[in-house]
């Protein structure tokens, strides 16, 4: 075969192989969209009555409480996701703060230590509020701090200079201590 031959069966080939990707990839349905609950079937727009809480987590401390423990103006700070982790970003005078909260039902606080561990992370053991805690503090990343508390499975904040300078150990605890305040 001649390279002209093959260039033209080479990008036929190509042509084919798009041609096949995008159709072999779609499907249509058949139906009308409705919005949900109008089908008359079964529907599932009761949770905020059957789970009242569900994705509060987030709202333990307001925007206001996080803003001033980070240094940060509380019209400089925005929540970036709600869910099991929330985040947050603040403008403090020098720099982003990055504040990550977390609660998971089924954890623990050896789970957290252990991961911490495996990540070489300094370890301090201490009771916050009363309650087993550990403050981690990892190499080398502008000052991030993580505490962990054994509160209804693990709870724990992270607070994440995105600058060097800022010693986050303080502000995770006291947002610790806030949130276990808030429990009791």
């Amino acid at each position: 075969m001649t390279r002209r031959g093959t260039r033209g069966l080479t990008a036929a080939l190509a042509g084919l192989t798009v041609f096949v990707g995008l159709t072999g990839c779609t499907t249509t349905v058949d139906g009308t969209a409705a919005k949900e609950g109008s089908g008359g079937g079964p529907s599932n727009n009761k949770s905020e009555k059957t789970y009242p809480n569900l994705l509060k987590e987030c709202d333990v401390l307001t925007t206001d409480i996080l803003a001033k423990t980070v240094g940060a103006d509380p019209l400089d700070i925005q929540s970036t996701f709600v869910g099991a982790v929330c985040r947050w970003q603040a403008a403090n005078p020098a720099g982003l703060v990055d504040i990550t909260r977390f609660w998971y039902e089924q954890g623990s606080l050896d789970n957290e230590r252990q991961t911490a561990e495996k990540l070489q992370y300094a370890i301090e053991q201490r009771r916050i509020a009363g309650v087993d805690s550990i403050i981690m503090r990892p190499n080398g990343l502008n000052g991030a701090c993580g505490v962990a508390s054994d509160a209804a499975g693990v709870v724990g904040w992270w607070v994440n200079p995105q600058g060097p300078g800022i010693d986050a150990c303080p502000m995770a605890t006291k947002l610790m201590e806030l949130t276990l305040a808030t429990n009791s």
